[in-house]
């Protein structure tokens, strides 16, 4: 007969860990127990070798001193392996042998009861190793069976008791010191096995053997303490070792476990374990961060810690509580936001604790002690922490966004950013879109492509994001084209389905190219229908997740509610199109068979055939009854705030009373009157329109209303205001090298033969002149119509210009002494019109050589950035401080050069200042009397 084995019942099984951890929490209530009771001797800090660190305060004489080494008790050799005061009671005297300097003295000390604050130093291991032990029962009870789950329980099983038993260890009998080295040993390779199934499985890493080997290894140094004892190892010369090396074991088997957790975020396909790894690196960030800031941090700087360290220690218990949150994340969205939040706080409050340990530091070792207290400094330390609230918090929360969920989005907001306002959108294409743009944003996926039913259902709309993505390859297939029914139907029986899927669903079905390039199968990831009342109403296309992400349950959850919003969008348009069919076709019917639509229409027609301008409709006392929108924008009044008005008396408070009067008895005998009068915005600000007002006949003949179009006619009049000024500047200009030909020709006529050489070249300078003005005033023109039209930008070499131009300045310079240097950078490409950016350099040598009587043109180039920077610097006469706001004014010509013999026109700094702000660059001058100019220029690279 065949021997079965002996299986446990399935009710054995479920319970048997409820029974270790209902055993556990009796461990820990035990151990709470004998910690509150254990009398207490006021030492606070005590080394390994039995040197006393820190002492209590004590009200009576002083026992024990920082310093004192503890040799015996009672008359015995301390021990570490057993506790201290068995069998001793509050109330009785211990007496200690300690050695003080060199000498041994006998220090009788009585027994107190633990105080609070040594009792709740007692107690916060048990605190934390109590939360490790409700975290893993939660698991065990609520997560669905798996390795992993059975994994975690016992892991921060353990670690719960390793809490418990160090926490008892001086306390209760020598078992639990050894079960306590024990778990010292055991706990590193169960972590390791926990972290080869967390977040995930890991099947590279399935090596048996290793993992045997690690839990060998830590058996093997385990049971020496349960067999042997850990006082007999720690008297044995050859054992001893033991103890500190269960210490490296147990960093070396986390190091494996952080080594697996960084292997699996690397090469996981899961955006559910990266997200899991996440949580358990801000975990890891929440239980670091207060006992750098608040612990290590003050120590170093200030001698001093700001929290005891059991409220550090209460911190530890964020690991236990962010891996139960990982496996537990999708039960509790709806508090993640408050969890998100939360931390948040946390994580800043802590950065500004140390932000402000860092700075009171700094003040601590540079100012006097006295005006560390100071009000005013404090003060001071508060608005700079008060200042850096904001931004702190701003990354700060999309650090732990990220770390949450991957991206900026969660669930609500991710729902929120896809779906706002999409119900007052009218229009398939648009809402196509719309949705399309919106899911690549919040999503950060590469691509969508959005499929639509119109009202016959039909796919005839299709919406890509971003524009080009999918359809670059055949851009002749727009929105209008309507897709055959077959395959698109077949495609929406498949459902959300991933992308293998897909490819073989498409392999059985028969699609055309024209499809195939439309729908971006090559691409996709993901296909969403959106289903309203059992109709498919669209298809999601949605491409791959950028990062190597994959779409997670949270993504799956938050299409599922962006399909089912579409559904009811989709179907108000539909409901909409079909509305404004119905609403045409009854508009025709009603047009034929009655005749006051026509009259209707006729108004309609009127108000639009000159939308463009302002529109007034007003009665025939002036009482306004309509404006149109382009009215509101030009007055800056509300539609609301003007009807009722009367027009005539608008526009008669900024105008002469006869114009009015003018216009109205045009209006009564039937006369179109129009002209140009003032008028005021809203805002105060005057404005001149050219009027249009003409009356409204009915059928009969009979006037019902006046109709105003108003347009706004400022910028043209301040043309042609500029338009004068610029021809009264040009004829002065022109006058005087006019007049002084004319006057040299005259005397030309009657002088002596020692002057006509004189004589001639002043008419030569004069020519020059009138030639230079008239080619600048052309180039001036120029430069004005390529502002109006567009000018094909090229790269251009701006230090080959330069050459150009040095070169060809090279014989004047000599002529007067003057030394050309160039500094030019390689390269310095710009985005430019050569033959432009030519003359501005030209203008700016030749100014510069002109203005220099001695000394040095120098010409630099550099670039910074995206930015070419190009100076011509001078040691000539410079430029007067009363001069420099206008040197860049057509015709201007500062005073010194008017007092000098020195000829121009006053334009050639205005053509650079229009040169170079076509080009969208920048000028600036620097300049001193005596001392020189500076023109620099500033382009953008190409």
């Amino acid at each position: 007969m065949q021997s079965i084995p002996f299986q446990p019942s399935p009710r054995l099984r479920l319970s048997f860990p409820f029974l270790v951890g209902l055993f556990a929490f009796s461990v820990i209530v035990w151990v709470a127990i004998l910690v509150s009771k254990y009398p207490d001797d006021g030492i606070r800090g005590l080394s390994a070798s039995h040197q006393i660190l820190a002492v209590a305060v004590s009200k009576g004489p002083p026992s024990f001193e920082v310093g004192d080494i503890l040799l015996e008790i009672d008359g015995e050799p301390l021990s570490d392996a057993s506790a201290w005061y068995g069998g001793k009671h509050v109330g009785d005297t211990v007496d200690f042998l300690v050695q003080r300097g060199e000498a041994k003295v006998v220090v009788p000390v009585v027994l107190t009861a633990p105080p609070p604050s040594e009792l709740l130093r007692r107690l916060t291991p048990l605190f934390v190793a109590a939360v490790f032990l409700f975290v893993a029962l939660a698991v065990e009870a609520y997560a669905p069976r798996s390795p992993t789950t059975r994994l975690f329980f016992w892991f921060f099983l353990a670690s719960g008791l390793l809490l418990t038993a160090g926490q008892a260890s001086g306390l209760a009998p020598s078992i639990v010191l050894d079960l306590y080295y024990f778990l010292w040993w055991i706990v590193g390779p169960i972590s390791v096995h926990f972290h080869l199934h967390f977040p995930q499985e890991k099947k590279q890493f399935q090596r048996r053997g290793v993992l045997l080997l690690l839990y060998l290894i830590g058996f093997l140094g385990g049971i020496m303490h349960l067999l042997w004892g850990t006082a007999n190892l720690q008297d044995h010369p050859l054992l001893s070792f033991l103890m500190p090396l269960s210490r490296l074991f147990l960093a070396f088997n986390l190091l494996i476990c952080v080594i697996l957790l960084h292997y699996n975020y690397q090469h996981t396909t899961s955006s559910s374990a990266r997200a899991k790894i996440r949580l358990v690196l801000l975990g890891g960030l929440l239980a670091a961060l207060p006992l750098i800031t608040t612990y290590l941090l003050p120590e170093v700087l200030l001698n001093r810690t700001l929290l005891a360290t059991p409220v550090i220690f209460i911190f530890l218990s964020a690991l236990p509580l962010v891996y139960g949150y990982a496996v537990f994340r999708y039960r509790l969205i709806e508090i993640e936001r408050h969890i998100n939040r939360g931390v948040t706080v946390l994580i800043v409050f802590f950065t500004l604790v140390g932000i402000y340990l860092g700075i009171f530091s700094i003040f601590d070792r540079f100012l006097p002690k006295q005006l560390l207290f100071d009000p005013a400094l404090n003060t001071l330390i508060i608005l700079l922490l008060a200042t850096s609230v904001l931004p702190i918090s701003r990354y700060t929360q999309r650090l732990v966004d990220t770390l949450f969920y991957g991206g900026w989005y969660d669930y609500r907001s991710a729902v929120l950013q896809i779906t706002s306002g999409l119900e007052h959108i009218n229009d398939l294409n648009a809402l196509a879109k719309e949705v399309s743009k919106r899911l690549v944003k919040t999503l950060r996926i590469a691509d969508a492509c959005i499929f639509l039913t119109d009202i016959h259902g039909d796919f005839s709309v299709v919406a890509v994001a971003p524009e080009g993505a999918v359809l670059q390859e055949n851009p002749e297939v727009g929105d209008t084209t309507v897709l055959p029914r077959s395959s698109l139907e077949f495609l929406l029986k498949v459902g959300e389905e991933e992308r293998r899927t897909i490819a073989h669903a498409l392999a059985q079905a028969k699609l055309s190219p024209e499809e195939f390039q439309l729908l971006g199968s090559a691409q996709a990831h993901l296909w969403v229908p959106i289903i309203s009342h059992q109709t498919v109403k669209g298809l999601l296309a949605l491409g791959p997740k950028y990062g190597g992400d994959v779409f997670s349950a949270e993504d799956m959850d938050i299409l599922r509610v962006v399909s089912r919003n579409l559904g009811p969008v989709i179907e108000n348009i539909h409901l909409l199109n079909q509305l404004q069919q119905y609403a045409s076709e009854l508009e025709l019917r009603v047009q034929e068979r009655t005749k006051e639509l026509f009259e209707a229409k006729k108004r309609v027609e009127a108000i639009l055939a000159s939308v463009g301008d302002g529109v007034v409709v007003t009665d025939l006392n002036g009482s306004i009854e309509l404006i149109n929108h382009a009215m509101e924008v030009q007055t800056s009044y509300e539609e609301h705030e003007l009807i009722h008005q009367n027009y005539f008396d608008w526009l008669g408070l900024y105008n002469p009373v006869s114009t009015i009067e003018a216009i109205q008895a045009a209006l009564l005998k039937g006369d179109v009157w129009s002209g140009e009068l003032l008028h005021q915005r809203k805002n105060g600000e005057p404005y001149d329109i050219l009027l249009t007002i003409a009356p409204v006949r009915d059928q009969n003949g009979q006037l019902i209303n006046y109709v105003a179009t108003q347009r706004d006619i400022t910028y043209r009049k301040e043309l042609e205001r500029l338009k004068d000024i610029f021809v009264a500047d040009v004829s002065h200009e022109l006058r005087t090298p006019t007049t002084n030909i004319g006057l040299y020709l005259e005397l030309l006529e009657i002088a002596p033969e020692h002057k006509k050489t004189e004589y001639i070249q002043v008419l030569k300078d004069q020519s020059q002149l009138l030639r230079r003005l008239v080619e600048d005033i052309l180039d001036l023109s120029r430069l004005a119509i390529g502002k109006t039209r567009k000018i094909e930008f090229e790269p251009v070499d701006l230090n080959l210009l330069v050459e150009q131009a040095i070169t060809a300045y090279t014989p004047a310079a000599q002529q007067v002494g003057l030394e050309l240097i160039t500094d030019l950078s390689a390269p310095a490409v710009v985005r430019g019109e050569a033959h432009y950016l030519s003359r501005a350099i030209q203008n700016l040598i030749g100014n510069a050589i002109q203005y220099t009587p001695t000394g040095w043109v120098k010409v630099t180039s550099w670039q910074n950035g995206e930015r070419i920077y190009l100076e011509i610097r001078d040691s000539g006469i410079g430029i007067s401080e009363e001069d420099l706001p206008h040197i860049f004014e057509r015709f201007y010509r500062g005073r010194s050069v008017r007092q000098s013999k020195i000829h121009g026109t006053g334009l050639g700094l205005a053509i650079v200042k229009e040169i170079i702000e076509l080009h969208q660059g920048q000028i600036e001058v620097e300049s001193k009397i005596g001392a020189g100019s500076a023109f620099r220029l500033c382009l953008p690279t190409w």
